[in-house]
C-alpha cells in the first residue's frame, strides 16, 4: 500500500477516548489508509517523523462564527494554528442562509466589512461558495433562527402569524434536507427575542422530524438561567425533540455563580426524561458580543442597524443614555471592555475597559452605538473562573471558541478566543488531571457525536483531518492586549492529508 504522507512515531489519541497507542499513520487521497505499529518511509511519497508527539483528529470547534470570515480569509490561520479543521457555525441564531428579499440587505450590511458578496440563497449554495475558496477549516453551518425568521418577516419585533410560521418551517425543512445538523436559536438578539414558546416548539418539531439537534444562546445566561433552560426543555418535550445543546454555557453575574449545582441537577433530570442535553464552552471568563446588549428594556428589540438610525435623533440618544445610566451601576463599566469598533477615534482604545477610556462610560457607549452599533463589540467580565473550570470538566461539554477564523495579520482586534480557545481548553483539561485521550475526545469525538459528523476519529477510512501537538507546551497564549498571538504546542495541522499549518 502506497500513500501520500506517512506520519511516523506518533502517540495516537484517536478521538474515542481510548488509551493512547504508539503507531504510524499512512494517509492518501485525503483518507487514513493504515495505522500500523511500524511502516517504512517508502510507503509514502512524503514522511514526517513526529518523534513521540500526540497525533489526534483535527479539532472540531463546537461553536464558531466563521460563516463569512472563512470566505474572506480561507487560510483560517487563527483556527488552523490551533489544530481546528472543522467548525460548527451558524450559531446563536445567525446563519448566512436562508436569504430572501426580506433579510438580504440587512445581512449584507452586517457582513459588509468582510468584503464578500452574498450571492447565495440557501445552505447548499452557501457551501458551494465556501468550497470555491478551499478553506483550511470545513464550515458545518446550522440554520440560524434569527436569519430564518427575518427571511420571512424581516427584523421587526412582533409575533409570527400562522402563514409566516408555515413559511419558516418550509425554509427550515429545506435547510435540514440539505444537511444542516439542526437549528440554532439566539434568543438574546433581534428578531429571535420576540419568539414565543409556540414558535420555538413549532420549529423544534421540524428538527425532530429530521432527528436533528437544537442549539441555543439562551434568553438569559444569568438571572433567569435555569428558567431559560427549562423553557427550551419544555418546548423540546412538546416537539418530540431528543437532543438539545446549550451554547457557551455559563453562569453570568456574581449573584448567579451559585446556580451551577442546580444547573447540573436540571441537566441530569432532563436526561432521565429522555432529552439529551449537551453544551460547549470557551475557556475564558469574559464573554464577547455586540455592545448594544448593554442597553435595557425596549432598546433590546431593535436591530443594530435600527438602533443606529434611532440614535441619530438627539432626544432618543438622551433617552438611551438616561435608560443606560439607570440600568447599570458604575462598577458595570469596569468589566465592560471595548473589543472592536469602526469609530476611528476610539480604535486605539480597543482592549481597554470603557471606564478607562472615558469619565462617563455610559455616554461613551451611546456615542459608539450611535456611530457604529453594527461593528462595535465588547467583552463582559461577569463569569466565575471556578465555574468555567467545572463546566469544561463535564463529560457532556465540548470545546468551542465562539470566535471567527481570521488571517494571521488581521486588521480586526478579536477576543483572544479566536486565536487561543481550543489550545487553552486542552491545556486547562490536562492541568486538571484529565488524560490526554479524554481531553482530545471533548475536542473531537464528542462534538462529532453531538452534531453527527463523519469526522473526529483517527480511524482507517476516515478523512485525514489531523493535528499533532506537544502535550507539555500546548496552550492558548492570546490576550486582549495581544489577541493575535498564535497558540503554542500545535506542531502540524493537516486537512484531507494536506499540510495547512506547521512549524
Amino acid at each position: 500500500m502506497t500513500g501520500d504522507l506517512l506520519l511516523r512515531r506518533a502517540w495516537i489519541a484517536d478521538g474515542t477516548g481510548a488509551p493512547l497507542r504508539k503507531c504510524d499513520c499512512l494517509t492518501g487521497k485525503g483518507k487514513i489508509l493504515a495505522l500500523e505499529k511500524e511502516l517504512p518511509c517508502s510507503a509514502a511519497e512524503h514522511c514526517t517523523d513526529l518523534e513521540g508527539a500526540i497525533l489526534a483528529p483535527g479539532f472540531i470547534d463546537g461553536h464558531g462564527h466563521s460563516d463569512l470570515s472563512l470566505l474572506a480569509a480561507p487560510e483560517g490561520f487563527s483556527k488552523i494554528s490551533q489544530g481546528i479543521t472543522t467548525e460548527i457555525c451558524g450559531n446563536c441564531g445567525l446563519s448566512p442562509f436562508p436569504l430572501t428579499t426580506e433579510n438580504r440587505e440587512h445581512l449584507e450590511e452586517l457582513y459588509a466589512s468582510y468584503g464578500v458578496k452574498l450571492e447565495w440563497s440557501d445552505r447548499q449554495s452557501y457551501l458551494t461558495a465556501a468550497a470555491g475558496r478551499d478553506p483550511a477549516v470545513t464550515p458545518v453551518p446550522l440554520c440560524g433562527h434569527n436569519t430564518l425568521r427575518a427571511a420571512v418577516m424581516g427584523y421587526e419585533a412582533r409575533e409570527t402569524k400562522p402563514e409566516q410560521l408555515r413559511q419558516m418551517q418550509e425554509l427550515l425543512d429545506t435547510a435540514l434536507e440539505q444537511g444542516a445538523p439542526g437549528l440554532s436559536f439566539g434568543l438574546l438578539y433581534v428578531p429571535g427575542i420576540s419568539a414565543t414558546e409556540e414558535e420555538i416548539a413549532a420549529l423544534m418539531a421540524v428538527v425532530a422530524r429530521h432527528d436533528g439537534i437544537v442549539t441555543a444562546h439562551l434568553r438569559s445566561e444569568g438571572d433567569k438561567l435555569l428558567e431559560s433552560i427549562s423553557e427550551m426543555a419544555e418546548c423540546a418535550f412538546r416537539a418530540g425533540l431528543k437532543r438539545f445543546h446549550i451554547s457557551h454555557l455559563k453562569t453570568a453575574g456574581r449573584m448567579n455563580w451559585q446556580k451551577l449545582p442546580a444547573l447540573y441537577a436540571l441537566q441530569e433530570e432532563l436526561r432521565k426524561k429522555g432529552l439529551s442535553v449537551t453544551c460547549d464552552r470557551y475557556p475564558y471568563t469574559e464573554s464577547m458580543t455586540q455592545l448594544s446588549v448593554a442597553l435595557p428594556g425596549e432598546w433590546k428589540k431593535l436591530s443594530d442597524a435600527g438602533l443606529m438610525k434611532k440614535l441619530q435623533n438627539t432626544e432618543e440618544r438622551l433617552k438611551a443614555l438616561n435608560d443606560l445610566r439607570a440600568a447599570k451601576e458604575s462598577s458595570y463599566w469596569e468589566h465592560c471592555r471595548l473589543v472592536e469598533t469602526g469609530v476611528s477615534k476610539y480604535r486605539p482604545y480597543r482592549g481597554k475597559f470603557l471606564s478607562q477610556i472615558a469619565p462617563d462610560p455610559a455616554e461613551l457607549a451611546v456615542e459608539l452605538l450611535s456611530q457604529d452599533a453594527v461593528n462595535t463589540t465588547a467583552a463582559f467580565g461577569t463569569m466565575s473562573e471556578e465555574n468555567m473550570l467545572s463546566i469544561i470538566s463535564q463529560p457532556w461539554c465540548a470545546a468551542g471558541s465562539d470566535g471567527n477564523a481570521l488571517a494571521q495579520n488581521s486588521s480586526r482586534k478579536p477576543h483572544p478566543r479566536s486565536f487561543g480557545a481550543l489550545a487553552r481548553f486542552l491545556r486547562l483539561r490536562l492541568d486538571q488531571g484529565a488524560k490526554i485521550e479524554e481531553a482530545v475526545h471533548q475536542m473531537t469525538g464528542l462534538p462529532a457525536e453531538i452534531f453527527r459528523l463523519d469526522c473526529g476519529k483517527v480511524e482507517v477510512g476516515k478523512c485525514a483531518d489531523l493535528t499533532a501537538f506537544d502535550p507539555d507546551s500546548v496552550d492558548g497564549k492570546a490576550t486582549f492586549t495581544e489577541p493575535e498571538t498564535p497558540a503554542e504546542g500545535i506542531l502540524y495541522s493537516w486537512k484531507n492529508g494536506v499540510l495547512r499549518y506547521g512549524r
